[in-house]
């Protein structure tokens, strides 16, 4: 018996009654084994799951306008008028704002891990000889309102 073709295929629930689904196939050559074969497909579909935790660009760019503007606004109020217009924090406003800071750049990190990841996934692809490239319709997705 001799294996000339593996195809691999995942399904992966996003959640909202919305999935995705990866399928790949190779071609294994005579002297190539299928055993890797099959190790370096898994190993690319483990890596292109989609993270239901990603961060997206914009969550990051919300979080660094909220944190400068809290610096800002407690410079100008003081204390007190901060603590009354955002109560419910422990601490001091600089405490609180820092740990906004400490959790914003936990997420910079989440993101920046979640796209090497998927570049390196997209590297292996290409590597196989499948297509690198790849377009989100929704990027060009015109609002006419």
């Amino acid at each position: 018996m001799k294996t000339t073709k593996i195809t691999i295929g995942r399904l992966y629930n996003l959640g909202s009654y919305e999935h995705v689904r990866y399928e790949i196939s190779v071609d294994v050559g005579p002297k190539e084994s299928a055993a890797k074969a099959l190790t370096s497909l898994e190993r690319i579909m483990e890596a292109l799951a989609p993270n239901k935790s990603k961060v997206e660009q914009s969550e990051i760019d919300r979080a660094e306008r909220r944190v400068s503007e809290m610096l800002s606004e407690r410079n100008k109020i003081g204390d007190d008028e901060f603590k009354r217009r955002h109560g419910f924090f422990e601490g001091t406003p600089l405490e609180y704002i820092a740990r906004c800071a400490k959790s914003l750049e936990e997420e910079k990190a989440k993101r920046e891990a979640y796209k090497e990841r998927n570049a390196q996934a997209r590297k292996l692809l290409d590597d196989l000889g499948g297509e690198a490239k790849w377009k989100d319709a929704k990027l060009d997705w015109e609002d006419s309102n």
